[in-house]
């Protein structure tokens, strides 16, 4: 939960709508105490770069939400092969479609 420092729940920010949201359920917190997975922040302009990135290079408009995965790819796909080596596999859902958010993306871009 994003809280401020009396304690209160902030107010959270995205161009996402699907992401504009302070909290996020126990099992999050679950797995990430487990070490069995990583959060990264990404701001609306990374996000905006995620959606170029993959329109450009693979002809599919992200949802903005999807868009925030893509603009870690490249670092994770760095990383990935400096720790196993150049055949590692990087699987990637993209799990929204970006018509739904192109208003959002035309007044960013």
């Amino acid at each position: 939960l994003l809280q401020d420092d009396a304690g209160q729940v902030s107010l959270a920010h995205s161009l996402s709508a699907g992401l504009d949201y302070p909290g996020v359920g126990p099992e999050h917190a679950h797995l990430r105490d487990e070490g069995r997975v990583d959060y990264h922040p990404v701001t609306d302009e990374e996000a905006l770069d995620g959606v170029k990135l993959l329109s450009e290079t693979e002809g599919i408009i992200p949802a903005l939400e999807t868009a925030h995965a893509v603009a870690l790819l490249p670092d994770l796909a760095r990383t990935l092969a400096e720790d196993r080596g150049p055949d590692a596999v990087l699987v990637f859902n993209c799990s929204g479609r970006g018509d739904k958010d192109m208003e959002t993306i035309a007044e960013h871009l």
